[in-house]
């Protein structure tokens, strides 16, 4: 999936907000989702398409996103780069999927908990719905692009069966004060939308860089987001090859 790019030109998913008052700027309506490739870190790029759009005190802001979405690993962990946040729940829903089919049903199998590290909730109500159990990779793959946006997938991935617990980690205190958690019990995925340091110094987010980089050891699964319209993704960028400095982020289908 994610094999092809495609353009948002309806008012659905990331393209509703605001919408008619961008039409009004003289805006296109639309917004660019790449495909996805198997790639590293250091392959990242910003695209010169837009991938989010918004109104601003009556001027319209239009953010490139990235040129392509990367697939690789991190420790060995299944890892995922994206611009906007709500693509996390198809690389979820692939890889949940997987973990369930290759256990024995109620035998063995760990329930999932995100661990979402981000400014922002993202919880927010949703009035499309799907259920992971009935649903197709094609199905979940059109409702994360078309169904719903960045303020409410995790509240969808909920509801879907995808997850069963969020833990919100919404400010440095809260990251830093992490409850143990039980990873003999439960299956644990980092989500990580990089707006978390939009306003934080070189100093804060290298002792949050090293929290992470611990959580990484237990973990399953890792969604990046380099978030659009919230952080300038030249910065995104930077910061997130900050973040693994200290081991590589290796795949043998790297184009270097």
């Amino acid at each position: 999936m994610y094999k092809i790019w495609i353009f948002i030109t309806d008012p659905i998913g990331n393209n509703e907000f605001s919408y008619q008052e961008r039409i009004a700027l003289w805006s296109k309506g639309e917004i660019f989702v790449p495909n996805l490739k198997q790639w590293t870190v250091n392959d990242l790029e910003v695209g010169s398409e837009i991938a989010f759009e918004e109104v601003n005190n009556w001027k319209l802001v239009s953010c490139k996103g990235l040129k392509q979405f990367i697939q690789t690993t991190y420790k060995g962990i299944p890892t995922y780069i994206f611009d906007n946040h709500n693509h996390a729940l198809f690389f979820r829903y692939r890889h949940t999927a997987k973990e369930k089919i290759s256990t024995d049903a109620d035998e063995g199998f760990k329930p999932f908990k995100v661990i979402h590290i981000d400014q922002h909730a993202d919880t927010k109500p949703n009035l499309n719905s799907f259920q992971a159990s009935h649903s197709s990779p094609r199905e979940v793959l059109g409702f994360t692009n078309y169904g719903c946006n960045v303020g409410n997938f995790l509240t969808s991935a909920k509801d879907a069966g995808i997850i069963e617990e969020i833990i919100q980690i919404r400010s440095q205190h809260a990251l830093h004060t992490m409850e143990k958690l039980d990873f003999q019990k439960y299956n644990y995925i980092l989500d990580i939308d990089i707006d978390f340091w939009e306003s934080k110094s070189e100093q804060e987010r290298e002792s949050d860089f090293e929290i992470i980089r611990k959580l990484t050891d237990n973990v399953c699964l890792i969604t990046i987001a380099t978030s659009p319209y919230f952080f300038d993704q030249e910065k995104a960028i930077e910061l997130i090859k900050k973040l693994f400095k200290k081991s590589s982020l290796e795949n043998p289908e790297s184009k270097h």
